[in-house]
């Protein structure tokens, strides 16, 4: 997002939480590369005096505009995020899973994604079934991920029982693809879309879903492909919006509704929004199909495909959008990273998008996806040193997502300040998000639903959590 605040690069970060018509002054933390969570002095709220954009940029915001619903925040569990804190010891272990899932302390994350078979941070390549030819399931087993993905998810679920789970696959198994492999380069990477195939794929996810709930596992909703459009050196398949669409509303769905699950099926995870149409390639075709629509719970997007949410929403104004998977970057977790990141989320939230989901939220020091790429994470566990590592990331979301709960929505916000997010919480307490990525420090002032603050000094290059007391 390209900001109009200030000449320069705007970026730092502030939130605002306040109790809606009642507060008169906001409690502020700040932090910035070198000093982090800094409690500073307070800043009154329910001044009478203007002043002009000479004197300090302005941030107005209507509560009462309510536009989507915020779902939750999260990230996704990998195989190698879990053996990397597995080299921590228990007592550093709990202290960094209560910093992630605890429902009041950190980041709170509380909606998560898994891979349904490996994953591009898995340990190896599987699916969770390669017999060829079982179209019956006989052979489906949970055996891989007993050994590092599930004992990740209930390490989870022990802070935070109301954690939601969302799965999508890298690829299907190797047997139901043209290239009999579970990656690879080339066209012929695909999913074989006749009907026993699409019969057995279906019959793949719903032993996942019921599989895992044996585990004392819910998984809330699945998306049948992690970008369909890749074909890579990792697990990977390619898809198009014809054959998703064929498969949720002529397959996928019909066998959950046999089954009794009530599992959401979401179309995604989409990631490109290129000259084959965007929303007309990939959406459209789950819209006009009558079958598919009925079973059609929502959409999910990431990296290049805000354009093709942007027009889903537009189009489809009630239907549910996900952010599905945050940029990843190439292992520079630091402080600009953070920052990309907060303009990341504005993108997704003008889209449309009713969550955030981190990629990974753990990497050892090497950042090494199974396909070579090094990536960034929130949380870094150095397994030489055993130690655990905040990077800027952990500290950015911490302020959107320890301070926005689900159920909040996004409002209406405008003014000469460029860069900007604000929701309403369910209590009706509202959180503005701002953005100053300049060298240095800038004055600005705060309007929320007719009350004015005083100039506020943002520190250069810093995020910032306004609170406001209720009187």
């Amino acid at each position: 997002m390209k900001s109009t605040a200030v000449s320069g690069f705007l970026s730092a970060c502030v939130s605002l939480v306040c109790a809606s018509h009642a507060a008169d002054s906001l409690q502020w933390t700040c932090s910035t590369e070198g000093s982090r969570w800094l409690d500073k002095a307070p800043v009154s709220l329910g001044g009478t005096e203007v002043f002009s954009d000479a004197q300090a940029l302005r941030v107005l915001v209507n509560t009462s505009t309510k536009l989507q619903q915020i779902d939750g925040w999260g990230g996704c569990f990998n195989e190698r995020g879990w053996k990397a804190i597995m080299e921590l010891s228990p007592s550093d272990r709990k202290t960094l899973m209560d910093e992630l899932f605890h429902p009041t302390e950190g980041l709170r994350l509380g909606l998560c994604r898994t891979p349904i078979g490996a994953g591009d941070y898995a340990v190896e390549l599987y699916s969770l079934n390669e017999t060829a030819g079982d179209h019956a399931m006989e052979k489906f087993s949970l055996e891989q991920d007993r050994k590092w993905l599930i004992p990740y998810i209930k390490a989870a679920q022990s802070i935070r029982p109301d954690l939601k789970l969302w799965g999508s696959p890298w690829s299907p198994p190797s047997w139901m693809k043209h290239n009999g492999s579970l990656h690879g380069p080339g066209p012929e990477n695909r999913i074989k879309d006749d009907a026993q195939t699409l019969d057995a794929l279906a019959l793949y996810f719903a032993r996942y879903v019921e599989e895992y709930k044996k585990e004392g596992i819910e998984i809330s909703m699945v998306m049948p492909q992690n970008e369909p459009n890749m074909t890579t050196n990792y697990t990977s398949c390619l898809w198009t919006g014809e054959q998703l669409s064929k498969f949720i509303g002529h397959h996928l769905g019909p066998v959950f509704e046999k089954r009794g699950l009530s599992t959401e099926i979401h179309l995604g995870t989409i990631n490109d929004d290129d000259d084959r149409g965007g929303y007309a390639y990939w959406v459209e075709p789950s819209i006009q199909d009558p079958q598919t629509r009925k079973h059609l719970d929502g959409l999910g997007c990431q990296w290049d495909s805000a354009p093709t949410m942007e027009e889903t929403h537009l189009l489809h104004p009630d239907m549910k959008l996900m952010q599905t998977e945050a940029e990843c970057g190439n292992h520079e977790n630091n402080w600009g990273f953070a920052e990309y990141q907060f303009g990341l989320a504005m993108k997704w939230f003008h889209a449309g998008a009713g969550s955030n989901m981190i990629w990974n939220i753990v990497l050892d020091e090497t950042g090494l996806s199974t396909g070579g790429w090094a990536q960034c994470s929130p949380v870094v566990v150095d397994t030489k040193k055993r130690e655990i590592i905040r990077t800027p990331y952990f500290h950015l979301y911490q302020h959107f997502s320890h301070f926005i709960e689900p159920g909040a929505h996004l409002v209406a916000s405008t003014g000469a300040w460029g860069d900007k997010l604000a929701f309403v919480n369910p209590n009706g307490g509202a959180v503005i998000v701002l953005a100053n990525r300049s060298d240095q420090e800038h004055p600005l002032t705060i309007n929320i639903d007719g009350k004015r603050s005083g100039i506020v000094k943002i520190p250069a290059r810093s995020f910032n959590t306004f609170v406001a007391a209720s009187k």
